[in-house]
């Protein structure tokens, strides 16, 4: 638990310690939220759900981890690009700590999808996602910033020309990741 409170309250110390299995627990949870919780969630949450497909679950699972892995290596070539020395394992070992804002997006987006109609016409729940939503992206463009700072050692100008540049690469791949089934994309 100690190294959840590190996370969250100081990630600098977070990335420079480097701490594997808090990244990939939140990882592997901020996946599985999004290619199985999802699913049983809304299967159970309603009756109009159909029943979870398994094959889908494992695909969506199997690309979840694979887009894990794309993005680091995206990080990584554009970093290296741009004078980073950290070799590409200390990228896969170190990025998955920027996934708490996304772990809790997964959840409110799971939540949110299953009991939608909850949140129909009413503008105090409108308002209140849309604050949590702001808030979560904010979050993680901060922790991606420390990441860059902490991880990747970029500086001034160069970390302002990486972080333009991969901003683009996450879109690109966030649009990649919505195709594939993914409601919550897993960068």
């Amino acid at each position: 638990m100690e190294f959840f409170f590190e996370v969250l309250n100081h990630p600098k110390e977070a990335f420079r310690n480097r701490n594997k299995m808090a990244a990939w627990f939140l990882v592997a949870f901020t996946i599985l939220i999004n290619t199985v919780f999802g699913p049983l969630l809304a299967w159970f949450g309603g009756p109009f759900h159909p029943v979870p497909n398994i094959y889908w679950m494992l695909r969506t699972t199997l690309l979840g981890c694979l887009s894990y892995f794309a993005i680091c290596a995206v990080l990584w070539v554009i970093c290296k690009g741009f004078g980073s020395k950290t070799p590409l394992n200390v990228y896969i070992q170190t990025w998955g700590l920027t996934f708490f804002p996304t772990l809790l997006c997964s959840i409110a987006v799971a939540f949110s999808e299953t009991f939608f109609t909850v949140f129909w016409n009413n503008s105090i729940w409108g308002m209140l996602l849309s604050i949590v939503f702001i808030g979560i992206l904010i979050w993680k463009t901060i922790l991606y910033v420390i990441f860059l700072r902490e991880v990747a050692e970029l500086k001034s100008g160069r970390m302002a020309g990486a972080f333009v540049i991969i901003g683009i690469m996450i879109i690109v791949l966030a649009s990649f990741n919505g195709y594939i089934g993914l409601k919550t994309p897993v960068l």
